[in-house]
């Protein structure tokens, strides 16, 4: 969390990956806590953490992770996954409408020790990015100020080859 110091300000990307980070504060993943949020003309639209579908049970819940479990890691095994990315869950929270040329803001939190973890999308939600017409993309790299890569969504790697 980047907080001010010596009475400055904190940057306002700074201020929405703060958002997401909260947000990942929320998921229910054993494995990796993420948060997203959806920025459009400066007023925050939507926001999404990671976590099992409404109504069914998480991996917090049940006590253990499939992934974990078979030692996978960032890319490997979604499709066993008992959550929905938070990306996707900010994306299915609004309309293309509102998304389109909207920025999108990601933090990842290490859940052992809440460390950031380099955020970056799957290729699915990559796609999903994209789709939604979301223009950039803001991955929370560090915990200091500006530790931030921007990404123009049509650069984001949606498919591996």
């Amino acid at each position: 969390m980047v907080l001010s110091q010596e009475g400055k300000r904190v940057s306002k990307i700074d201020t929405y990956l703060n958002c997401a980070e909260v947000f990942a504060y929320r998921s229910t993943c054993i494995k990796r806590k993420y948060g997203a949020v959806i920025v459009k003309d400066d007023a925050v639209i939507s926001t999404g953490y990671n976590g099992a579908p409404r109504g069914e049970e998480n991996c917090c819940d049940i006590g253990k992770c499939p992934r974990i479990d078979r030692d996978l890691h960032q890319g490997q095994g979604y499709e066993m996954c008992r959550a929905v990315h938070a990306e996707a869950n900010a994306l299915l929270n609004c309309s293309r409408e509102q998304t389109i040329d909207a920025d999108l803001f990601l933090a990842g939190v290490n859940p052992k020790d809440n460390s950031v973890h380099k955020a970056k999308p799957c290729p699915l939600c990559a796609r999903m990015i994209i789709q939604a017409g979301i223009k950039n993309v803001y991955l929370r790299v560090g915990s200091g100020p500006d530790e931030y890569v921007k990404v123009n969504a049509k650069e984001l790697t949606w498919v591996v080859e």
